[in-house]
């Protein structure tokens, strides 16, 4: 699907900034779309001077693209905020964004943050950082103490995992 990508002046660019279509005013989402020749999007840029969008932005933005008719497997997006990838140098310098770029598929970037959501939501990462706090020396121990927490329950109330020998 073409997506058209025009300023306010109705004129076609290959190269998009949302603050140059909203002047500066707030948006859902910001960064840089790049597309071909042709309109179609290439590439994502969650990157801006002033405004950070967090993942829920992002999540909403892809989800709106999608909706319209983009397939996410059609264009690359920088993770390096998602996944907080560094931009320091060995040498104690910050590189600038573009220079540390992390590109992953539109696709793959929707499902990782609709999957960490959901974590997020189920208590899983709460889970994984008492464990972290826990004192266990074996996989067996943390699973039994996960097993007596009730965190791993379906939505019925059963268990989902069991320790070993139970």
């Amino acid at each position: 699907v073409k997506y058209p990508f025009t300023s306010v002046t109705g004129r076609s660019k290959q190269r998009f900034h949302h603050s140059s279509f909203f002047g500066g005013k707030a948006v859902a989402a910001a960064g840089i779309f790049l597309t071909d020749e042709n309109g179609y999007l290439t590439r994502l840029y969650p990157h801006s001077g002033h405004y950070r969008p967090g993942e829920a932005d992002m999540q909403r933005m892809l989800f709106h693209l999608h909706h319209n008719g983009i397939d996410l497997r059609t264009f690359e997006m920088d993770t390096q905020q998602i996944l907080h990838v560094t931009r320091h140098n060995p040498n104690d310098t910050k590189k600038k964004k573009i220079q540390s770029l992390h590109m992953k598929s539109g696709n793959y970037v929707a499902n990782f943050l609709g999957h960490k959501a959901r974590f997020i939501s189920n208590g899983v990462f709460s889970q994984i950082h008492l464990l972290r706090k826990a004192n266990v020396t074996k996989v067996s121990e943390a699973l039994e103490q996960i097993h007596n927490s009730g965190a791993c329950t379906n939505k019925i109330g059963h268990r989902m995992y069991s320790s070993a020998g139970q």
